[in-house]
């Protein structure tokens, strides 16, 4: 009798083996997730419409784009339409920003020489020049900015400012209500 409880045993167990070992491990569901955008914000600053000289920040915020917040506001500031209808852009519309770098303080602006095509007299050009400067300089580890043409340094814009040495902010240029909140 012993021999027939065997036999049956044997099958029985070599199944029971086999049946555990052909399930597929439970894998945990993780609940599908959507990736955080990240946002920046900036300011850039911008001329008033009217020519009252001076220059009135626009705040903006983007998503990340894998761009420093420094290099998106000088993009925005060169590119972007003011928000505001008030407010203008003066740079020249072919203006493109080449790049932008940071060392020591100083930020290298890059640009098309498409900015050398400003027009206007010594206003238009303290105002571009206010108006990046002021924009870079926001950022706490920009404390001045050399403008550069095609990789260059020049000389003036437009014939009224020396820009041959790194600029530094100017609150003069900004709205009185905007020079409160600078200091």
């Amino acid at each position: 009798m012993m021999k027939w409880y065997k036999l049956l045993l044997a099958p029985l167990l070599i199944l029971c083996f086999l049946a555990s070992g052909c399930t597929s491990p439970k894998t945990e569901e993780k609940p599908v997730t959507q990736p955080v955008v990240k946002e920046q914000s900036f300011v850039v600053y911008r001329v008033t419409g009217e020519g009252q000289g001076y220059l009135v920040p626009e705040k903006y915020t983007i998503k990340d784009n894998g761009k420093t917040a420094a290099e998106n506001a000088l993009r925005t500031l060169v590119e972007a339409k003011p928000q505001d209808s008030k407010l203008v852009n003066v740079l020249p519309a072919d203006t493109k920003v080449l790049g932008l770098s940071i060392k020591d303080g100083v930020a290298s602006a890059d640009f098309s020489k498409d900015i050398k095509k400003l027009g206007g007299g010594s206003y238009n050009e303290l105002m571009v020049t206010g108006a990046i400067v002021n924009t870079l300089t926001e950022f706490p580890d920009i404390k001045k900015v050399q403008i550069l043409v095609e990789g260059k340094k020049i000389v003036s814009l437009n014939g009224h400012m020396d820009l041959t040495d790194p600029l530094v902010r100017d609150t003069s240029l900004l709205s009185s209500g905007q020079k409160a909140k600078a200091k």
